[in-house]
């Protein structure tokens, strides 16, 4: 069977730079915080700051809290380069906390994510990902976590109509014996008529044609649809992954299955699950054109 970490993984890049670099200074002249052109263009539409330069806005109103005045890294002009080889070709933005976990978290860590969003080329994100992979694998078994979720909800008759439609479909019916395909025959009739509200509006205009579903075989895109559905859905109770994570750290449970490390980071909370994911980018990745002021230990959490 193929594995996630056997399939090739390729990076998406961005056409335009990562980094704008813009300004924006309060009232007074000082320089509140960086960000892109289309932030600059929000305040400027609707005449909450006027324009100093081609990359500088100045606020029309005194705005409250200091904005990024003591963080240094927010401060900073940010270089449109790869983090791990200085290449300014192919780049792609990497979360370093992957989202699926990150989204989890509140919403004081969160918004401080900008410090965990590293321009990287394709290349060496493509090759760091195989490590993260392994180490969400690594993750799911010591939380109890699989990476698929869990609260699946398995719809065995979705399934076995799915298995007799595709019988029906192949082209190679004819080799099978006419009482078999009327047991086929009989197992689609039986689960459209039972999962009509499945089927989209076409579809139950079809199946509204045939009494109690006899003969609705014969409707190929019928047989399509239900060829498409999804054996598994989510139910009520589902979580993903980084949900039964984030919530099993933010309680700071442990269980027998934790190694040491995955035990110091559910004792820790939140702050230490942020913390191991730069660590592991840094470990395997070897990012050698960081940004000034960017941490491992960099606090998750600003008043």
């Amino acid at each position: 069977m193929e594995t996630e970490t056997d399939r090739k993984l390729t990076m998406q890049s961005r056409e335009q730079d990562i980094y704008n670099n813009c300004k924006v200074l309060d009232i007074t002249g000082t320089l509140l915080f960086r960000a892109g052109t289309r932030r600059l263009e929000w305040y400027l539409s609707r005449n909450l700051a006027h324009r100093i330069d081609a990359n500088t806005i100045q606020l029309n109103f005194v705005n409250k809290g200091s904005g990024r005045q003591n963080e240094p890294f927010y401060l900073q002009e940010m270089q449109n380069m790869c983090t791990v080889c200085g290449s300014s070709t192919n780049l792609t933005m990497h979360h370093v906390v992957p989202h699926q976990y990150r989204k989890y978290m509140d919403d004081k860590i969160k918004s401080r994510s900008s410090h965990d969003l590293l321009p990287v080329c394709t290349l060496c994100h493509d090759k760091y990902e195989r490590h993260a992979v392994l180490f969400k694998q690594h993750l799911s078994h010591c939380f109890s976590a699989p990476l698929e979720g869990v609260g699946w909800i398995e719809r065995k008759d979705i399934g076995k109509g799915m298995r007799a439609a595709s019988t029906l479909m192949s082209p190679s019916l004819d080799k099978i014996p006419k009482q078999r395909i009327d047991q086929l025959r009989a197992i689609v009739n039986e689960v459209v008529v039972q999962n009509t509200d499945l089927f989209s509006a076409d579809s139950q205009a079809l199946i509204s044609q045939y009494q109690f579903g006899v003969g609705v075989w014969a409707e190929h895109s019928v047989l399509k649809e239900l060829m498409s559905m999804d054996v598994r859905i989510r139910g009520p109770g589902f979580c993903t992954h980084g949900e039964i994570i984030v919530d099993v750290v933010g309680h700071h449970r442990t269980n027998s299955l934790m190694c040491d490390q995955c035990k110091e980071i559910a004792v820790a909370g939140v702050p230490a699950l942020v913390a191991s994911w730069r660590r592991h980018f840094v470990e395997h990745a070897g990012p050698a054109y960081l940004p000034n002021h960017w941490s491992v230990e960099y606090i998750c959490e600003q008043n």
